[in-house]
């Protein structure tokens, strides 16, 4: 039985049947074809692009097909990266197919490999002056594009050719010059945060930078990188929104001009592979972006930053349904690199890995330059009602703005909701305006007088009577952020007043435009959700107003104070970083609630103490895991029926708790009902289990492992 070199190809095509590799044989003429490699097989009756995931020696007992040709001039995926995305099958239940896109962006998948874009001199010419003039051109600046030496030059496409045959012209990427000292002093909290990572950075290992608001964050991570490309090595820098890439782009493309690609959903396609490419290849050294930035494909990997690393947005909601952190953990430790967990309030899972010490941990409990933390004061709602106040904005509140506005400072009002008001309500029947495929509320637009549904994008006139009984007693009910924006305009005319929310910041670029104008100071009032209370800087600004705190405490969600604590404290982080004092006033009618009250003090041990009480009594992360089970389907009896079938196929098995099923929170949803099913266990492989057995039983149920929400 003859033996011949195999590679194991996933086919790029996402379907139950197709998950798992298929063999080839690969033919001498692909000898360098490996993990990694995009190639073409033959696949039944036709050809199909797949992903080589193993290669192998082995007897050919059957006919083996042979690989038909590589796609590309060298593997996409470096090896841990391959390995990462097999890992991600089983950790979240998702087809390998899947885990394997997330990994390869589609854009990379459709789009040919773009020829590494520098030239250097390689061996000197001793012949011809168009050669001559071009290597000397190359030689004195150390390399170039091939459109900027070629117009530098007026040397042909021709001779270029010529000379990179010959070896006189190379490309790839140039030497590096080394980077300059910073500039910034570090405070001595930064330099036990940098020395902690530093101390881990030929081994591996993991640290939680647990900082106050504006306690400098960033020059630690800064200064980490710095340390990495020292070495030879590359680093990948997660945020949790698009809006905070602009200001990071800034500061590390100023610290390491030339050396940085920015990974996000909002470029456009081109721009995309040339970014993902420049790091593949090596040119490009630090990644800067958001979750998906977790695949960049850096061959020498050496440091991975997961900046805010308690933000629900490095949670995937579709297949493959990864956590950020979690894949930046687990590249990590297949290539030896350091994970950097930076935030000024961490997830309840770091907080107790940390205080377990089971990870590093270097707090930075001061701001830099010895600012100090804003004042925060707590307005209860239910005493301005009492009061005979019953305006959006608390008299705290006003005459906090009035006072802002006066010293020519800077505001902030936080809303966590968009639009206009939360919905059109009939005054006769009570019936709100409801979206006819989603069991939620239409959100009212003012601007454009439409009726929206933020899940499905359902959109529809404001009515001008009751669609259920005929009234015209029609009217707006609750708050958004066009509303406040509104009272802005009534209550002080002459401010300028921006809004930043998802309607707001759609179209690409707005959010760096955001940014700016508010730095340039173009603008006294920013209104916006909670988009604006994470991580931006604006030294501006001395007033942030929290309109209505209790907005997140009220889902039916065990994260709820979490968030809400997160949020609040975020928030009150972006009032004082300048030159003046901050303050920061809370509206809420709840102000008894440990999370509001912790995060008014920004006060982080407080609020942990009291949530890990609650999360081991109920066996809530860290202290366990979850699966969450939905079945969906246009008829509610079926939707109910797959649900108990569900629960049927894990009732008995040890370890496991069965929470419903029960409706969910969003009963109906694009027009299908939903039924959820909540397993609970103490030890994940009893969830990863259980995931398996239903997805065996029943291919149709969605499967959440981890879920970050339970809406």
């Amino acid at each position: 039985m003859p033996s011949a070199p195999l590679v194991d190809v996933v086919i790029d095509r996402v379907a139950a049947g197709l998950d798992r590799p298929f063999t080839y044989r690969r033919p001498d003429a692909w000898a360098a074809v490996g993990p990694g490699w995009r190639v073409l097989v033959p696949f039944g009756r036709s050809q199909a692009a797949g992903l080589v995931v193993a290669e192998h020696e082995g007897p050919t007992a059957g006919p083996v097909k042979d690989l038909l040709r590589p796609l590309d001039p060298y593997p996409l995926l470096p090896p841990d990266l391959v390995a990462v995305a097999v890992w991600m099958r089983d950790r979240w239940g998702c087809l390998l197919p899947q885990a394997l896109r997330a990994a390869v962006p589609a854009p990379v998948r459709h789009m040919p490999a773009p020829d590494p874009p520098w030239l250097y001199a390689g061996a000197e010419p001793t012949r011809g002056s168009e050669r001559r003039r071009l290597w000397t051109y190359l030689a004195e600046r150390g390399g170039a594009t091939r459109e900027e030496a070629l117009a530098a030059t007026g040397v042909s496409p021709a001779v270029l050719r010529a000379m990179e045959t010959a070896g006189q012209v190379r490309r790839g990427v140039p030497p590096r010059p080394p980077l300059p000292p910073p500039s910034t002093r570090l405070t001595p909290d930064q330099e036990r945060a940098v020395a902690a990572i530093l101390a881990q950075l030929d081994t591996g290992g993991e640290v939680l930078v647990e900082g106050v608001t504006g306690s400098g964050k960033t020059e630690v991570y800064l200064a980490a990188v710095a340390a990495t490309l020292a070495r030879g090595r590359q680093a990948i820098v997660l945020v949790p929104e698009i809006a905070l890439t602009p200001q990071m782009q800034a500061r590390f493309e100023q610290r390491f001009p030339g050396r940085v690609a920015v990974f996000h959903s909002a470029m456009a396609d081109g721009v995309r592979v040339r970014e993902w490419h420049r790091v593949r290849t090596g040119e490009a050294e630090v990644v800067l972006g958001a979750r998906s930035a977790v695949f960049a494909p850096c061959p020498r990997l050496g440091l991975v930053v997961v900046d805010e690393e308690h933000e629900p947005t490095y949670k995937q909601d579709e297949h493959p349904r990864y956590h950020a952190r979690e894949v930046a953990r687990e590249r990590a430790r297949r290539v030896g690199a350091v994970l950097v967990l930076g935030s000024a309030t961490p997830s309840l899972e770091t907080a107790w890995a940390a205080r377990t010490g089971q990870v590093a941990w270097v707090r930075l409990r001061k701001r830099v330059g010895g600012r100090p933390l804003a004042r925060a004061e707590v307005v209860d709602m239910r005493a301005e009602l009492k009061a005979g106040h019953r305006e959006m904005f608390s008299r705290a509140l006003k005459d906090a703005v009035a006072e802002c506005l006066a010293a020519g400072d800077q505001a902030i009002l936080l809303l966590n909701r968009r639009g206009f008001s939360t919905s059109v309500v009939c005054r006769a029947c009570g019936q709100p305006r409801m979206c006819p495929r989603c069991a939620v509320s239409l959100t009212l637009h003012a601007t454009e007088r439409r009726l929206l549904c933020h899940y499905c994008l359902h959109e529809e006139p404001v009515p001008t009577v009751c669609p259920a009984c005929g009234s015209p007693q029609i009217r707006q009910f609750g708050v958004g952020t066009e509303r406040v924006v509104e009272e802005v305009r009534r209550l002080w005319p002459d401010a300028r007043v921006l809004r930043a929310d998802a309607d707001s910041l759609r179209r690409r670029g707005s959010h760096r435009r955001l940014f700016e104008a508010f730095l340039a100071r173009r603008a006294d009032v920013l209104v916006g959700t909670q988009v604006i209370a994470k991580g931006l800087h604006w030294p501006g600004v001395t007033l942030v107003g929290v309109v209505a705190a209790d907005l997140g405490l009220t889902l039916p969600d065990f994260r709820a104070a979490e968030r809400t604590f997160a949020l609040l404290t975020q928030a009150a982080g972006r009032a004082g970083r300048g030159d003046r004092p901050g303050r920061v006033i809370i509206q809420t009618y709840n102000p008894e609630h440990y999370s509001v009250a912790a995060a008014a003090r920004q006060d982080f041990d407080a609020f942990y103490a009291e949530e890990l009480g609650f999360r081991e009594l109920l066996g809530y992360p860290p202290f366990g895991h979850l699966l969450l089970v939905e079945a969906a389907d246009e008829d509610p009896a079926r939707a109910a029926a797959e649900a108990e079938r569900a629960r049927t196929v894990l009732a008995g098995r040890s370890g496991l708790v069965l929470l419903g099923p029960a409706p969910a929170p969003l009963a109906r949803l694009r027009g299908r009902w939903r039924m959820h099913l909540l397993v609970k266990a103490r030890e994940l492989v009893l969830v990863l289990d259980a995931a398996r057995a239903l997805l065996d039983d029943n291919p149709r149920l969605s499967l959440t492992v981890d879920p970050y929400h339970l809406l």
